[in-house]
């Protein structure tokens, strides 16, 4: 061993990357502002990402080494190719997926230097909502203690100091201490002492080596400290791999060979294969229940719609629930299979158990596309007769109740993470005021595929003085933010790193007692925002198609049927009401003449009711019956007093992807960018889904007139 070399830097920093550039790009820009006067040396060994990671960071951080692995040669041997060309006096090995703050390579750089006899040792880890990570500290498993954690006692009984010995839960989480086991995510090395013990044993694939290695390091005579006065963020941990088949086994598997490594000879055979038919079982177990899990969704859905076809029969024939079992024929059991099978075939074909599941539009065609199914194949088939009627009832009723189902789903605050998979918008703080604050939120606004609400700024004590910025306000001081996340219910925090603290932001997650709060990061780069498991990435140029999906000769046919057939329908039901309103009107200066005849989409002299007066409702005829008769769209360009519309070629609405953000939207090149959206990623359900937030939010439509902002009815 070469002591000299091991010693000219004091810190080597070891980051196993596969596929997570984002998250890497973040620590590494959190070690850039924790190294204070430490010399570093950083290697990031890349376990063949197919993401582009070397191309996205070997620019923006050139002082790093770059080991790029041809094949995903697993965790441990990643690391161990660094290890062995680690230069520093310790050795810090960290997780790409986590946040360290200012203080943490100077804290634990000292505490090993006060204390010659440890060998390692690791800080406070917290979770994405600032809940303190258990694994932070750990025991050695033990047969006993692994048999707790496989019968789910460990998290039964947390702080039990029999059953808890495995996460050492009846310690206090800010006490300093030395514990036998160490969160593989990080974990601070003397460097000549990991070079002797040569690192991982690169037979545990992907987990148990952490445990494995701690165990050798307290076999060597030295302490392993658990050191609370810094803490770090780790963003994914296993919570995010739990329901994967592969994780379960791998992690069973790993705990098996622990054992048998390092117990197995003191144990009869007996009892070792009592021990490995329990972590088997572990393993069924576990998959069973997340099998379970994935089927409840799908379940529901379907107990939803056949319960509706039960609940519609009785209707329809006037039966009492105690005469369904012999009035509803064994042969209508053919007509719920069927229901179930085209509703699951067309659910797998939209994805509303994947990527669309809080998709409502979605679930509305996948269950319109059963009901019609089930139509066509009972038309056909006469043995499967069926009420005609009690199918046309549940599809209309089925798609709806679905609908509802997702809304709620979509609304429950745990599931708020995206910002454009939500119809309620997620309500946004903005954590911090720098130079790059302005532009952050000029980039919020202008993604027409996201549906932040930010209600609010909050500054640092040295920008007091400002009041609003880019028509936000300044709600607040930082110190007061778990106040403000509870009196303003914020959904979530966006904190800027250009004028935060990684310390600061640690602080103040722990110090907020709404759990549901999601944090989220921006890097001074304004590239994208990180958060729990996912990265939202900003795009400054918008690109747009040759040919758009709205101008499609399908799509417009289509719109245009829901153009006539929906406001036919208003029409008719409001028809007896308007004598009424119009009596009312009577005498009144009640139009608002616009004169559009510069626009080829619309007939000269249009007339429409201004809707910011008392005659709102019958503003409603005329406007229905301009949309009746093609010189208006339902869904469309926000209406306008000026002789020429700066639109870019599409009818004009009642409502719109404008209309329905117009209060996040202050700069035309906003507005535009919006357009574009609307036109690129137009479909008919796209329309049913601006209605749909249109109604939500209590306007039916807009005017935008010539004296300033639009005014709402």
């Amino acid at each position: 061993m070469n002591n000299i070399l091991s010693h000219s830097v004091d810190i080597t920093l070891i980051i196993v990357n596969y596929n997570v550039k984002e998250y890497l790009a973040n620590l590494l820009y959190s070690v850039d502002r924790a190294k204070h006067n430490l010399s570093l040396q950083i290697i990031v060994v890349d376990n063949d990402s197919r993401d582009g990671s070397l191309s996205y960071l070997k620019p923006r951080f050139p002082g790093v080494e770059f080991i790029a692995n041809a094949k995903n040669v697993g965790f441990g041997s990643a690391n161990n190719q660094a290890i062995k060309i680690a230069k520093g006096k310790y050795t810090l090995l960290v997780n790409p997926d986590v946040l360290i703050s200012e203080n943490t390579l100077v804290t634990l750089y000292e505490h090993m230097e006060n204390n010659p006899g440890t060998g390692a040792c690791g800080c406070k880890i917290l979770n994405p909502d600032g809940t303190f990570a258990p694994e932070s500290r750990r025991s050695v498993p033990t047969p006993a203690n692994a048999l707790w954690k496989v019968l789910g006692l460990t998290n039964l009984f947390p702080e039990n100091r029999r059953f808890s010995e495995y996460y050492l839960g009846w310690m206090n989480p800010d006490e300093q201490g030395k514990v036998p086991v160490l969160s593989g995510s990080f974990m601070f090395f003397r460097t000549d002492l990991l070079q002797k013990l040569e690192g991982f044993d690169e037979r545990f694939f992907m987990y148990g080596e952490d445990i494995d290695l701690c165990y050798r390091v307290a076999k060597e005579g030295y302490d392993i400290d658990y050191v609370p006065s810094t803490s770090i963020i780790h963003y994914k941990g296993e919570s995010t791999k739990k329901d994967n088949l592969r994780y379960v086994i791998t992690f069973n598997k790993a705990l098996y060979q622990f054992f048998d490594k390092h117990y197995s000879y003191g144990y009869t055979l007996f009892f070792r294969m009592l021990i490995y038919t329990g972590i088997v079982l572990k393993t069924v177990l576990s998959y069973i229940a997340t099998l379970i899990r994935k089927a409840s969704r799908p379940a529901v859905d379907l107990l939803i719609l056949n319960t509706l076809i039960v609940i519609l029969f009785l209707i329809r024939y006037s039966i009492p629930i105690t005469g369904f079992a012999e009035a509803y024929q064994p042969r209508f059991l053919i007509v719920n299979l069927l229901l179930s099978v085209f509703f699951l075939m067309a659910g797998k074909f939209y994805e509303q158990y994947g990527k669309n599941r809080f998709s409502a539009s979605a679930a509305i065609k996948s269950s319109f596309i059963a009901f019609v199914g089930v139509v066509i194949v009972t038309f056909f088939f006469r043995d499967f007769a069926f009420s005609r009627l009690i199918l046309l009832a549940g599809a209309i009723l089925g798609p709806a109740l679905i609908a509802a189902v997702r809304f709620y789903e979509k609304t429950r605050p745990s599931n708020i993470h995206r910002a454009g998979s939500q119809i309620i918008r997620p309500r946004l703080l903005v954590a911090g005021v720098g130079d790059v604050t302005g532009n952050l939120i000029r980039k919020i606004r202008a993604e027409a595929s996201w549906n932040y609400d930010i209600i609010g700024l909050v500054s640092q004590a040295n920008t007091q003085e400002l009041n609003e910025l880019e028509h936000v306000p300044v709600i607040g001081s930082i110190h007061q933010l778990p106040e403000l996340v509870k009196s303003y219910k914020a959904d979530q925090v966006l904190f800027t790193l250009d004028s935060i603290s990684h310390l600061e932001i640690l602080k103040l997650m722990s110090q907020i007692e709404d759990r549901n709060v999601v944090y989220k990061v921006v890097p001074e780069s304004l590239d994208y925002i990180v958060g729990k498991s996912h990265v939202e990435y900003f795009d400054d140029i918008p690109v747009m198609d040759v040919e758009l999906p709205y101008n499609s000769a399908w799509n417009r046919f289509i719109k245009r049927g829901v153009d006539i057939v929906l406001p036919a329908v208003l029409l008719v039901m409001m028809l007896p009401l308007y004598p009424f309103f119009r009596l009312i009107a009577s005498g009144r200066n009640r139009n608002l003449h616009i004169p559009l005849g510069s626009d080829p989409l619309l007939k000269p002299g249009l007339n429409l009711w201004h809707p910011h007066n008392r005659h709102r409702f019958l503003n409603v005829f005329h406007l229905l019956a301009g949309t009746l008769q093609g010189r208006l769209s339902l869904v469309g360009a926000p209406l306008t007093d000026q002789a020429v519309s700066d639109n870019i070629g599409y009818k004009f609405g009642l409502t719109g992807l404008l209309q329905i953000n117009e209060k996040r939207l202050f700069r035309d090149e906003e507005k535009h960018r919006f357009e574009l959206y609307y036109l690129q990623n137009y479909t008919v359900w796209k329309d049913f889904e601006i209605i749909f937030k249109t109604l939500l939010s209590g306007k039916c439509c807009y005017v935008y007139v010539n004296a300033g902002k639009p005014d709402a009815g």
